[in-house]
């Protein structure tokens, strides 16, 4: 019974770097803008300020429908904080120009509210780096002109 387990222990063990080296070969292929974003909202989410400085804006402007609300890394501040998970990163371009990115859903908090809904991180580009600027959340014009659904509040 030992030996089996020793054999299968092996076979695990020569298959796991290649898989755990193709995951990271994945993670690191997403383009520079989606990327940056992702890290700007998993730090946001830990409240790691030093993390999310150097893909910030100095103060970030979250609107939530007709109220808004300030993201200032620099000064480790935040009105409004995300509440994980979020999921659905894609690329919202001008042209052939990176704008931003869409998150499908996003959640955030106020107070003691916590909405859910689709979401839209502005981005302006520097030198071929990415600096977060803004986040539009639910209810927001998508770059065709409709309107994204509305977020819901739980």
């Amino acid at each position: 019974m030992s030996f089996r387990r020793g054999a299968v222990l092996a076979l695990v063990l020569l298959l796991l770097p290649p898989v755990a080296a193709f995951a990271q070969q994945e993670m690191s292929s997403a383009p520079r803008h989606i990327e940056a974003v992702r890290a700007f909202l998993v730090g946001w989410g830990h409240e790691s300020w030093d993390e999310m400085r150097p893909l910030a804006a100095d103060s970030i402007t979250v609107r939530l429908g007709d109220q808004t609300f300030a993201v200032a890394p620099a000064s480790r501040k935040s009105d409004v904080m995300i509440v994980f998970p979020f999921r659905g990163l894609s690329t919202v371009r001008a042209g052939d120009e990176v704008k931003g990115v869409a998150v499908q859903e996003l959640g955030l908090r106020v107070g003691d509210k916590e909405m859910r809904g689709p979401a839209t991180v502005t981005l302006k580009e520097e030198n071929g780096q990415y600096q977060i600027v803004g986040v539009s959340f639910g209810g927001s014009e998508t770059s065709a002109g409709e309107s994204a659904p509305s977020a819901s509040v739980r």
